[in-house]
């Protein structure tokens, strides 16, 4: 069984959960193309103090990050991005309206604390 196949269990490390993230970002940023991705993340450093490595600590100041700099959009990339997440801790997705990022985050580490 591969890594990202097994399922998500109370044992489930947090450096697993904050790689999981950061390759979820990767791929969901991606999809604007790698210029595009390459611009985010220097303008989200230099703007927000933020590096790629400090989005799972950071991820509120992510999620404000991409409203300012995506708009409307941002709303679409963060689901994008916590699909990808929860796919790959081999956690079930189910969207909620009004969740952002960090309520996704935040609920992968409720569910792998075993509340």
């Amino acid at each position: 069984m591969r890594e990202v196949d097994k399922p998500a269990s109370p044992s489930m490390s947090l450096s697993r959960q904050r790689e999981a993230l950061l390759e979820a970002v990767d791929q969901g940023l991606a999809v604007l193309g790698e210029i595009v991705r390459a611009a985010i993340y220097e303008r989200i450093e230099r703007s927000y103090q933020v590096r790629r490595e400090e989005i799972p600590e950071k991820v509120e100041i992510f999620h404000k990050a991409l409203q300012d700099l995506l708009g409307a959009g941002a709303k679409v990339m963060e689901k994008l991005i916590a699909r990808s997440l929860y796919s790959r801790l081999g956690l079930s997705f189910t969207e909620h309206a009004n969740w952002t990022l960090a309520d996704y985050v935040n609920h992968v580490k409720k569910e792998s604390s075993g509340e």
